[in-house]
């Protein structure tokens, strides 16, 4: 199974696993896992919604770059960095901790442009992968931090194909194209 059908399988189906994983978490009663499913799932919208209006070119969104790093500052704000502070707040420490959270997010959107390039390597898995680790360690289960690796997966597959939903491949034959060499060669477009 290549790339290009991983990052389509996980365009179609990562929503539908993301619910079923909130299901599951409502009936199980976990809450502190339902709170990081929920960051997941608004992540992903949040992520969909860059990407719809990097396609339709609206305002700052025809610069590829920075819509890159608003994909990378989505998954982060939204996937993990909202859901750890709900996760920590009770009624007493609510207010106080969104307005860390806000304050938090405005200084992390410059580290995260100044290493885009860094994360668009492997960068972003492995600290996707330390996440990972933090929300099993807080939601104490496998299918929350499964969900976040499934997402950022689908982020970094996002950025290494040009900020497209679903990737298209084709299969030139080397006999039409009079090219020797490979017979079947896949060819992005």
């Amino acid at each position: 199974m290549n790339e290009f059908r991983i990052h389509n399988l996980l365009t179609f189906y990562l929503p539908f696993l993301i619910l079923i994983v909130f299901v599951y978490e409502f009936f199980s009663q976990n809450s502190k896992a339902l709170i990081y499913v929920i960051g997941n799932l608004i992540a992903y919208l949040a992520i969909r919604l860059e990407l719809h209006h990097y396609t339709h070119k609206w305002g700052f969104h025809r610069n590829k770059k920075f819509v890159k790093i608003l994909v990378v500052y989505d998954l982060f704000a939204m996937g993990f960095l909202l859901p750890t502070i709900l996760v920590y707040s009770t009624r007493a420490t609510l207010v106080k901790n969104i307005l860390i959270y806000v304050v938090v997010v405005f200084l992390i959107y410059v580290p995260i442009s100044k290493m885009i390039d860094k994360l668009m390597g492997m960068g972003l898995l492995i600290f996707s992968g330390g996440f990972s680790l933090i929300i099993f360690l807080t939601a104490r289960t496998v299918l929350v931090p499964l969900i976040f690796m499934l997402l950022s997966l689908w982020t970094w597959l996002l950025l290494k194909h040009n900020l497209v939903s679903y990737t298209q491949y084709i299969t030139v034959n080397a006999l039409n194209t009079g090219h020797k060499g490979d017979e079947n060669k896949n060819i992005q477009l």
